[in-house]
C-alpha cells in the first residue's frame, strides 16, 4: 500500500512540474485510467469534493443552473455535482483520454477538448457557474485562463475554483479578482492532501 501511495505522489509531483500543453496531454494519456484510484482512492485528495460542496452552498440544483467544469479531467467534480442534483453540466479538458473517462460517468450533457490557455473561439455559451479543481496549478492554467473563464459567467454567476498557492501569488489573484469585478463569497487556504500543508486557495466568487 505504501508503494501505491509513493507512486501516486510521484504522479502528482510530475503533474505539478509539467511545462505546457504537449507534456500535459502525454502525462494524462498515460494516467487517465488510474487517475481516480490514485488521486481520490490512494491519496484521498479533497479538492474536487470541496469545489463541489462550495458551489452547492451558493447554487440550488432545483434552479437548473448551467455549469461549466473547466479542466474537468475524469469528471470527479461533475459526478459529485450530479449526485447533488445538478444536471446542466458541460466539461472542458485538454486530454482526450481524461475526457473519455469522464464520458463514462454519464453526468455531462457535453464534453469538449480545449486548451484553457488559448482564446476561446466565438460564439461561447454563458454559464451560471464555472467550477475547476486541479487546473490552476504550475504548468497548467494561470490567471489569463481564469479571466477568460470568468468572462463566460452570466451576470451574478458563481465561480468556484481550487487555485494552487504559487499560481495565486505569481498571477496576483487578489488584484485579478478586483479587475474582473468578481466579489469574494468564500476564500480559504487549505490542504488538499490529508495531513499536508495548506497549499490551495478554495475560492468562491460572484460576478457583478
Amino acid at each position: 500500500m505504501n508503494g501505491d501511495r509513493e507512486e501516486a505522489l510521484a504522479r502528482i509531483r510530475r503533474a505539478r512540474s509539467i511545462a505546457g500543453a504537449d507534456e500535459a496531454r502525454e502525462l494524462y494519456a498515460g494516467w487517465a485510467e488510474h487517475y481516480d484510484r490514485d488521486v481520490f482512492g490512494t491519496l484521498q485528495v479533497t479538492g474536487s469534493a470541496r469545489v463541489a460542496g462550495l458551489l452547492a452552498a451558493y447554487l440550488a440544483p432545483q434552479d437548473n443552473p448551467s455549469i461549466l467544469d473547466a479542466g474537468c479531467g475524469t469528471g470527479a467534480v461533475g459526478a459529485l455535482l450530479h449526485d447533488q442534483g445538478f444536471r446542466q453540466l458541460d466539461g472542458l479538458d485538454i486530454s482526450p483520454r481524461m475526457l473519455a473517462v469522464a464520458a463514462r460517468k454519464q453526468v455531462y450533457r457535453a464534453l469538449a477538448e480545449a486548451d484553457l490557455n488559448l482564446p476561446f473561439g466565438p460564439p461561447q455559451p454563458r454559464y451560471d457557474a464555472v467550477v475547476s479543481a486541479g487546473t490552476f496549478v504550475h504548468g497548467h492554467v494561470g490567471g489569463e485562463g481564469f479571466a477568460a473563464l470568468a468572462r463566460l459567467l452570466t451576470p451574478g454567476g458563481i465561480m468556484v475554483c481550487a487555485i494552487a498557492d504559487p499560481v495565486w501569488v505569481q498571477d496576483r489573484f487578489d488584484r485579478l479578482l478586483q479587475d474582473l469585478e468578481l466579489y469574494t463569497l468564500s476564500h480559504n487556504l487549505e490542504a488538499v492532501l490529508p495531513d499536508g500543508a495548506p497549499d490551495a486557495h478554495m475560492l468562491a466568487a460572484k460576478r457583478a
